[in-house]
């Protein structure tokens, strides 16, 4: 199948196969330390319900704590939807900053092959 393929220095493809290197290495990075924090923001979370719940001592302690367990859930629902719109938006803006690459590393071996020839 490659053998057909012209003898083309690849060398200008180095230079857009570093810049995907370092956007796969900044974006994996960047996804690893957003997991982490929103981790160890639910064990926090997690923490402090435990701890209310065992300072219930009457019915309107238990009724505070519901309450209060039931905005938690919301704000963490509305959180999710937004971090979810984020992420949509980031994978989208991820996905054309690689397509950009790829076309340019494309076209610097194209280029070098044409001039080549």
């Amino acid at each position: 199948m490659f053998k057909n393929i012209q003898a083309t220095d690849f060398s200008a493809f180095s230079a857009p196969v570093q810049k995907l290197i370092e956007l796969n290495t900044a974006t994996m990075t960047k996804a690893f330390e957003l997991q982490q924090a929103a981790a160890m923001q639910q064990i926090a979370q997690s923490q402090a319900s435990l701890k209310a719940a065992l300072e219930i001592k009457d019915v309107e302690g238990l009724t505070a704590f519901v309450t209060k367990q039931s905005e938690t859930a919301k704000a963490n629902l509305e959180t999710l939807q937004a971090e979810a719109q984020v992420s949509a938006e980031s994978t989208k803006a991820y996905f054309a900053e690689v397509q950009a690459i790829l076309t340019e590393g494309k076209d610097a071996v194209v280029k070098a092959a044409v001039k080549k020839a």
